[in-house]
Parts: C-alpha cells; structure tokens; sequence
C-alpha cells in the first residue's frame, strides 16, 4: 500500500505562501490532504474534479514542499520578523546554504 503524504500545521504553513499561484479555496483541500489526512476522493467530490485532477494538485504541492519546505538534517525552522532589507538577507543566505547543500 502506498504510503499517505502528510504534513503538520507547521510545515504547511511555511509551505502556504508557495502555493499562491493556487486559488485559496484549493489551498485549503490541498492542506485538508496533507495536514488532516482527508481522502483525495473525499475533496474529488466537494471541488467536482475527479481523483486525477486532486491527485495531480497534491503531488504539485507536495513537490513545492519538498523544494522549499523541506527541512535537511540538523536545520531548523526559526521564524522571525526582520526589517525588510535584512529579511532579503537571511533569506538570500538560506538560498545559498540550500543550494551549496544540494551540490
């Protein structure tokens, strides 16, 4: 059996704003998949999509997760608010720890 795709409220909070080209109704079934463990069938239903269409939006969801929400071994979270100019910094800088990781 395929193993279910799950996220906690955390991660997925780090991973919403990711998602803005999605309309927001569907980042709410996207977070419903992956934060409550909801069946793709169940949202299929409510959205009037079939399983293929939710499955494809998760999975696009789930590959954002992975290419920037994704957390390496012995990296933490840390969530801050900076002045604008030093926000661009920091985050300048974990771009460049990612990038330097995945060489």
């Amino acid at each position: 059996m395929k193993e279910r795709k799950r996220l906690t409220q955390s991660e997925f909070d780090f991973l919403h704003p990711y998602l803005e080209r999605q309309k927001e109704r569907n980042i709410e079934h996207i977070r419903r998949v992956l934060v409550d463990g909801v069946k793709q069938r169940v949202i299929a239903g409510e959205l009037h999509m079939t399983v293929q269409g939710v499955s494809a939006m998760i999975a696009r969801a789930w590959k954002t997760h992975v290419e920037h929400g994704e957390r390496p071994e012995g990296w933490r979270v840390v969530h801050v608010t900076l002045p604008e100019n030093v926000a661009d910094v920091v985050e300048e800088m974990a771009d460049i720890a990612r990038r330097r990781m995945l060489k």
